[in-house]
């Protein structure tokens, strides 16, 4: 499995290398100084995704007292990921962890062997309901549907239907007080010349969306207090000194509640 997936360059392994882990290829990190050469922030921006994920993670186990969460397009959970962040706040707290992409989900089952209350399953978002009808679900979670979801990076991989879908299904499935945290990119992202050639390269389609695209998408969730926020910065002050303006320009972030 290594070996073929080894031929071409795969996004989880990509974050991976991004974010300082071992678990990737020279075709992996060639890729991302390609992708570097097109959009100079990307390295910064998966960064800031995987903060954003953190701060939202942490709000919802610390102010919301969650100890349940699903995380999807999980990619490889090898640094500061949901399982840490949370059980850091709750040593209870359960989490699933799900890729649409079977290497990845091989890879993050290694990763996560002998890790207490966490599992990693394949689930494309498409199809969310294979995962929430699944055995793993009452496994871990009983018969709780009070649950955190993280939702980063994934949007921008996903057409307006399946993604429509995606929120109403998890909204229908979820029970009050239950949160998500997403990302979606911005039509200014989609604009960077390159890009979309880019992410031909990696074998993904491109999605950028207004913002008002994006609350049409997000249904029946109700945003917090902090709305649909510019760039990644969901959960800062305006002047926090990490704020770069290119990615407030390049995409968006939110949690929302029911």
């Amino acid at each position: 499995m290594q070996i073929i997936s080894e031929m071409k360059p795969n996004a989880a392994r990509m974050w991976d290398y991004v974010m300082g882990g071992s678990h990737n290829f020279a075709i992996d990190r060639a890729t991302v100084k390609l992708v570097r050469k097109i959009y100079p922030i990307y390295e910064e921006s998966l960064r800031e995704q995987r903060r954003f994920l953190q701060r939202a993670m942490t709000y919802m186990a610390e102010e919301k007292g969650l100890d349940k969460f699903l995380d999807f397009g999980s990619g490889l959970p090898t640094r500061g990921n949901v399982h840490e962040i949370v059980q850091a706040i709750n040593p209870e707290a359960r989490v699933i962890y799900s890729d649409s992409d079977p290497v990845t989900v091989a890879f993050g089952q290694e990763v996560l062997v002998g890790a207490s209350h966490v599992r990693y399953v394949h689930c494309d978002v498409a199809g969310v309901s294979t995962l929430l009808d699944s055995p793993v679900i009452p496994e871990l979670f009983g018969d709780d549907r009070r649950v955190g979801i993280g939702f980063v990076g994934v949007a921008v991989v996903v057409p307006d239907e399946p993604l429509a879908q995606f929120f109403t299904t998890l909204y229908d499935w979820v029970d009050e007080g239950s949160y998500i945290a997403a990302t979606v990119a911005s039509r200014q992202l989609g604009k960077v010349k390159g890009m979309k050639k880019a992410s031909r390269k990696l074998g993904i389609q491109f999605f950028a969306r207004s913002s008002q695209e994006i609350l049409d998408l997000v249904g029946p969730w109700k945003l917090t207090d902090l709305g649909l926020v510019p760039g990644l910065y969901w959960g800062l002050p305006e002047d926090a000194p990490e704020i770069n303006e290119a990615i407030e320009e390049s995409c968006y972030c939110f949690v929302a509640y029911k």
